[in-house]
């Protein structure tokens, strides 16, 4: 397998409601205007770079191809017009009167099986200079999300990391992992990560005109993203697609449906539609609006009582013995995983959920020669105030996916402001993801810029080497003064040493030792 230079696992929380810019400006006449293979598209310059909205990787995924893997897009004559996302795959979320609090939904609301779209976001003066490629893939627990949302406005990232971003939707729940029938022409589910694949495959072949470097691809993921990320790290398929990654708050606890188990899932959707078990006439000829009350009615179907773990996670990803040879855990346990030359780092919340297991796998790759693995913990809880609409637990506290608000601070475009210092620490997230996309190693800045407003204002407490409209100046100071910590890998000492993320970062070792040690005793994961 192709060598891998790096793995975050980590596990971020929060997000909030942003927008994209007004239509007046999505729709500038004289937008950037590149060539992909299917032919030209126009976006829109902004003033972090240029962005390109709801650009198709796939042919719509509707009539004979639902529950087909992705097919390539039609070529189009003249150019299309890349101004607006696209809307969102299909989901109980993100309709017109539903909250949308973390901002994960697209501007228009709009829900579609024709939803295999994707946004690039490019930097200021890329020049075709073949930057490296950040890749990124939503959460939602394969049920809800999409790359269109606000929050995933890849601008900002793309800027401070000198990076093209990449976001891409993928089919959820039933359309996107449906088990069902037999031979030609049944559901075989994973369509969903096939998705991701056809998504990464466009960016190798047209990524280029863009200003990217297919050769430089890190894939990133939060959440159920992040179990993708982790998953890809395993499958075949995906091998020369990508070359690093970033896993944030990845559940490896949850476990996978075998294919018995979801065909049982399966056959109890099919009733739910009226159709026959494994007529995949009748159940192509539902509606998408039938498709989704099917789905969200077979939920709470308990397929193994001994599993009752798998309610967290009612569609997902299955065991096809092809795609999916098995589960993940398992995989890095046996070394079954894309090889990685440089790093690994990790972020915990809920212990069995996602911190334990995540150290878990680091330690058995780690088991595999993987010397050079980095861990980090969010700990910094957001500032603003009703970011959060009625999670309000989560007001003042570090929730599951707030991170991904520092990683992307795209929160300006809906009138939320960072603290000095909260900006200071996105600044240095960048820094070391940009850090890692250029150079596979978080602590060795590449070429880029990654400073925040004016490090002469008060308050910035910023400090930068050499001229800052220049590629190489990078963040070099913390609130309190310090230099920004060199990270170590995660297995450079007997303690374990991580990076914790917060106003200022530090570092820290043994993370949750007592607890990971008890859970990785009784051996629980999947």
């Amino acid at each position: 397998m192709a060598k891998l230079e790096l793995i975050f696992l980590g596990i971020f929380l929060g997000i909030l409601d942003v927008l994209y810019p007004s239509p007046a400006e999505d729709h500038a006449a004289d937008g950037p205007v590149v060539d992909t293979m299917y032919g030209p598209v126009r976006g829109v310059y902004v003033q972090q770079g240029a962005m390109f909205l709801g650009v198709p990787f796939a042919a719509p995924p509707v009539g004979s191809l639902r529950w087909q893997p992705p097919q390539p897009p039609a070529k189009w004559s003249g150019t299309y017009n890349a101004t607006a996302p696209s809307a969102a795959c299909m989901q109980h979320e993100c309709g017109p009167d539903d909250a949308d609090s973390i901002g994960q939904c697209p501007p228009s609301r709009k829900r579609s099986e024709d939803c295999l779209y994707l946004n690039v976001f490019m930097p200021v003066n890329t020049d075709k200079s073949k930057l490296p490629v950040i890749f990124w893939i939503h959460g939602g627990n394969f049920w809800g999300g999409s790359a269109m949302g606000p929050l995933y406005d890849g601008r900002f990232l793309a800027n401070k990391t000198r990076t093209v971003v990449v976001a891409a939707n993928y089919r959820l729940s039933a359309l996107g992992f449906l088990v069902a029938g037999q031979g030609e022409g049944a559901a075989t589910g994973n369509y969903g990560i096939l998705d991701q694949i056809a998504a990464l495959q466009w960016v190798q072949d047209n990524i280029a005109e863009f200003g990217g470097d297919k050769d430089r691809v890190t894939i990133y993921g939060q959440s159920a993203g992040a179990y993708s990320v982790v998953l890809h790290m395993t499958v075949n398929k995906s091998d020369h697609l990508f070359h690093g990654a970033i896993a944030a708050s990845p559940p490896l606890s949850l476990t996978f449906k075998g294919r018995v188990e979801a065909l049982i899932y399966g056959d109890e959707f099919s009733q739910q539609l009226n159709c026959a078990v494994g007529n995949m006439q009748c159940l192509r000829a539902a509606s998408a609006s039938q498709v989704l009350d099917a789905q969200y009615a077979v939920r709470l179907k308990i397929v193994n009582p001994f599993d009752l773990i798998e309610l967290f996670e009612p569609w997902g990803p299955t065991v096809d013995g092809d795609l999916v040879a098995g589960q993940v855990v398992d995989a890095f346990e046996n070394g079954k995983f894309k090889r990685n030359e440089r790093p690994i780092d990790s972020v915990l919340v809920t212990h069995y959920l996602f911190p334990c297991p995540a150290r878990y796998v680091i330690r058995n790759a780690a088991k595999q020669n993987d010397t050079n693995l980095w861990l980090y913990v969010f700990a910094h809880p957001l500032s603003f105030k009703h970011a959060w609409g009625n999670l309000t637990h989560c007001e003042g506290h570090v929730c599951h996916g707030t991170d991904v608000v520092f990683v992307f601070q795209s929160q300006t475009l809906r009138g939320y402001h960072f603290t000095a210092d909260e900006q200071v620490l996105a600044d240095s997230m960048a820094y070391y993801y940009g850090n890692f996309a250029h150079t596979g190693d978080p602590n060795k800045p590449g070429s880029r810029l990654t400073h925040t407003g004016d490090p002469n204002k008060p308050g910035s407490r910023l400090t930068h080497t050499g001229d800052p409209n220049k590629p190489g100046s990078r963040l070099t100071k913390q609130p309190n003064g310090d230099s920004p910590p060199e990270w170590p890998p995660y297995l450079s000492s007997e303690n374990y040493t991580n990076l914790r993320f917060n106003t200022p970062n530090s570092l820290e070792q043994g993370y949750l030792k007592e607890k990971c040690d008890f859970w990785d005793s009784i051996s629980p994961y999947p």
